[in-house]
């Protein structure tokens, strides 16, 4: 049987994104360590290690929650809002602790050659979701060079797919069967119009790779009770993704047992992790914070920390950031959201 309309305070969708956001802080350490030889999931798979997996599993909740936002939004407008509150006050501080923090600590520059210098100034184009990694004379040594927060690549791409709920809305088409056609075109394109044209383009893979799960996620909000949310078939869409890792077969099943698994424990009645959030949502402030912590660490301390011990330190210095982000910067940025629309579906607000 179906499982209940997900109930606001009644589910587990901020331990899920803590847990993914966690997930990338721990895969983002192999990489930036140098130890990508040691990560498990790609080591196990070949092609795609856990802190990829942990952004597909960010795009499904965030198409499913942000398809019921829309819907119970008042007008475009207050959508747009919430999403703007719910972005910016933190990117907008995480980029300044880049400039200001990190990357004056770690240039190899004078401090006026730093600040003065225009890719400096171009950094802060990661506030209007322009992406840029570079710093002046910052991590040039460290073993993932060069890149200051890799984790600001994502958000242009959720920011789209936010707007394209938006649109689609608008002219009144987000409806189950204009979301599958929408899906439909994102499998092709991904799994055989872009590799068959031989498309180079990184935007545009990641547009339909990224697409596909957060359409999968809105898909899965508008069929609403018609999912049959149930154990048995979280475990059969595991196996089936397992297989397909084993026999590097059918990668569209990834997408299919990826959503739904993500969005059955998500719902699953874990009566523990219902109040998981009740303290504070960080899982945005370790996704944001993290990518500069560990890359200080590793220019500032290069031969001081074994894998585990980075990765622990890592972990503890950015979750600190993400609570301090919370309390200070997002949820008094949240007390400016448009009220919610009183409506009978009760899907939790993102």
């Amino acid at each position: 049987m179906p499982t209940p309309p997900v109930t606001h305070g009644r589910n587990n969708f901020d331990f899920l994104r803590f847990a993914a956001a966690s997930t990338v802080v721990i895969g983002h350490g192999f990489w930036l360590s140098g130890r990508l030889d040691a990560e498990p999931i790609l080591q196990l798979t070949g092609f795609t290690d856990a802190a990829s997996i942990a952004v597909y599993v960010f795009f499904v909740i965030s198409g499913f929650l942000i398809t019921g936002s829309f819907q119970r939004s008042r007008h475009p407008l207050d959508f747009l809002a919430k999403r703007a509150l719910r972005i910016f006050p933190a990117l907008i501080v995480s980029v300044l602790f880049s400039v200001l923090v990190v990357g004056w600590l770690a240039t190899t520059r004078d401090t006026g050659a730093y600040f003065s210098d225009r890719q400096t100034l171009g950094f802060f184009k990661n506030i209007f979701l322009l992406t840029r990694f570079e710093l002046p004379g910052v991590f040039a040594d460290n073993p993932f060079p060069d890149t200051v927060n890799g984790s600001y690549w994502t958000l242009p791409y959720e920011a789209f797919m936010y707007l394209s709920v938006m649109i689609i809305g608008v002219l009144g088409l987000l409806t189950r069967s204009v979301v599958m056609a929408t899906l439909v075109v994102l499998v092709l394109g991904n799994f055989l119009l872009l590799p068959q044209m031989g498309v180079a383009s990184f935007v545009l893979h990641k547009v339909f790779s990224l697409g596909m799960f957060f359409f999968a996620g809105a898909l899965l909000q508008l069929a609403g009770p018609r999912i049959p949310w149930r154990l048995d078939l979280a475990l059969a869409f595991c196996l089936l993704s397992l297989a397909a890792i084993v026999w590097q077969t059918l990668p569209v099943l990834h997408l299919v047992s990826l959503s739904y698994v993500s969005l059955y424990l998500a719902q699953a009645r874990v009566p523990l992790l219902h109040g998981f959030g009740r303290c504070g949502d960080y899982s945005y402030g370790l996704y944001l914070f993290n990518f500069p912590v560990q890359q200080l660490l590793m220019h500032s301390f290069p031969d001081s920390f074994s894998l585990g011990g980075f990765l622990l330190v890592s972990y503890g210095l950015t979750l600190g950031l993400a609570v301090l982000s919370w309390h200070l910067i997002e949820a008094p940025a949240l007390r400016f959201k448009p009220r919610r629309k009183a409506l009978a579906s009760s899907t939790p607000q993102p």
